[in-house]
């Protein structure tokens, strides 16, 4: 039986680590994972996406700053039309901005992680008997695995 654990880390994994010795359990295999060493790319393609999006404040700041524009613009002299695209082009240019300030801010404080020290993730895999595996699930989930899997 294998089971497969992913762990941050840490003197929890080697605490576990020993625990697993101690109790028989010697076929241990830890693959520690790499940061990430360079940049995510900016611009999605349609093909992969991570979640990121520069135009979303910029669409609801262009559909207020319209609305507001367009109903000032009855009053001002251009009109509706033209205070309303103005207003529209005003506000997704702000959202945009505060979204690109917000990116810049979290960019620099993952950078700063990084450099502190933040270690990658490991992932655990022990082989043991059907009788050991409730015991071994103990002590991996006693010294917070982030998540477990059982393969027989």
């Amino acid at each position: 039986m294998q089971i497969f654990a992913t762990f941050e880390y840490s003197t929890l994994l080697e605490i576990a680590l020993t625990e697993l010795e101690a109790k028989g359990i010697t076929s241990i295999y830890a693959v520690p994972l790499d940061l990430r060493k360079k940049e995510p790319r900016l611009l999605d393609s349609i093909h992969r996406a991570d979640g990121l999006s520069f135009i979303d404040k910029g669409m609801v700041l262009g559909f207020m700053f319209a609305t507001i524009g367009a109903s000032k613009g009855f009053v001002w002299k251009g009109g509706p039309i033209i205070w309303g695209l103005a207003g529209a082009a005003f506000g997704f240019i702000v959202g945009v901005a505060i979204n690109w300030v917000i990116y810049l801010v979290n960019r620099n404080k993952n950078k700063l992680e990084i450099k502190k020290g933040k270690k990658g993730d490991v992932i655990l895999v022990v082989a043991c008997e059907d009788h050991q595996a409730a015991v071994v699930e103990d002590i991996l989930w006693d010294h917070k695995a982030y998540g477990l899997a059982v393969t027989r």
